[in-house]
Order: structure tokens, then sequence, then C-alpha cells
């Protein structure tokens, strides 16, 4: 499924009433941020978002987490104070468990723009997460199937990762955006390669 026949399956939830937006709340505007979101540049390789988790006071325990095998978020990797021991979480990193980092378009000057460039669209800042990962055949690359009750894009960073969508399949890779309506059922069922990805949540 592209982000096309996403776009159109998210008018027959709108007509049968799966999903109700409000009058600023529609495809028009989940389109305008999505293609703000897919052409603007965003370079990081995995390197670099290493080297900014290396940061340590910029990590504090709220601010991100690592998705055990069970699918519950694990923080056992942060000191007495509360802020990353890396090389703890690293291991978890090299094993193949999946980050969550949140909250991260602060962290480079391409990511504050992209924030800047949906302000005029949006009225407010747009809360961002990264979802990193090494790659794994055998870990958990997402949380189980799930929605929310607003949009999110998600931008490849690098890496490729397949969605699934209200059931259907979506391959996600550098150079385009997928698009997850609000309340859609979504997650990632293969996530083989290294991957960075950055999912920004139009709430309101």
């Amino acid at each position: 499924m592209n982000n096309s026949q996403i776009l159109q399956q998210m008018d027959k939830q709108m007509q049968y009433g799966g999903y109700k937006p409000s009058p600023v709340d529609n495809k028009m505007h989940l389109r305008e941020c999505a293609q703000i979101i897919d052409d603007h540049q965003i370079d990081i390789d995995e390197d670099r978002i290493l080297d900014l988790l290396a940061i340590k006071y910029r990590w504090p325990e709220q601010s991100m987490n690592v998705l055990n095998q069970s699918g519950v978020v694990s923080t056992g990797f942060f000191d007495k104070n509360n802020y990353i021991i890396y090389d703890m979480w690293k291991d978890l990193y090299d094993y193949g468990f999946t980050t969550l980092l949140r909250n991260v378009l602060d962290l480079t000057s391409q990511l504050r723009e992209l924030n800047k460039k949906l302000l005029p669209l949006r009225g407010s800042d747009t809360i961002a997460n990264f979802y990193l990962s090494k790659g794994t055949d055998t870990r958990r690359p997402s949380y189980d199937p799930h929605s929310h009750d607003y949009h999110v894009v998600v931008k490849p960073i690098y890496g490729r990762s397949t969605w699934v969508i209200n059931g259907e399949q979506q391959e996600a890779k550098p150079g385009s955006v997928v698009i997850v309506p609000a309340f859609s059922q979504h997650s990632v069922t293969v996530n083989a390669e290294p991957r960075l990805s950055l999912t920004l949540n139009l709430t309101g």
C-alpha cells in the first residue's frame, strides 16, 4: 500500500465513522505536512547518531528507552542521577534491540529547521522521535500493532524496514515517507538492517 492508497483509505474511515476530523484536521493538512517532511534533507548516519547519544546530559531517563523482547520498555542503563550510561545502552543496541529517542527536533540544525518549516502549518512545535536499531532478524523490531488519535509521518533517515498499516504492508526507505493516519493500526514487522527513522506526531 502506498501513501496515496493510505489517504484514500483515510477518506473511507472518515465516511464510515472510523476517523472524525476537526475542521482543521484534514487530508490536505496531512499531505502538506508530509510533503515538507519528505522534501527536507536530514544527514545523519550511524556514527553521527551514536556520537549524539554519547552526550550524557542530553539523555535523562524520560528521554529514551529500549524495547525489550517482551515488548516492554527497558530503562536499566541509567546512572543514579537518571542519565544514560552509554556503554550499557550500546550493549543493548549491539544485541539488536530498538531504541526510542524522544523529542529530537532540537538535536541538529537540520532537525531544528524542519520544526521551523512546519510551524506555519501547525501553529505549534512538532513532537518527533527517533527509532534506532542496528538491525535484527531475531529481536522485536517494534511495539505490537497499535494506533494513535493523531496522524504520524515517518521519515526514514537510513535503512529499510517493513511497516504494516491496517493490515497492508509498506516498505519504508530513505527518500520517501510513510503516512500513518490517525486511528490506523500500525507496526514495524521487518528491520533486518541498521535503521534510523524520524516519526513526527501531528498532534493538535
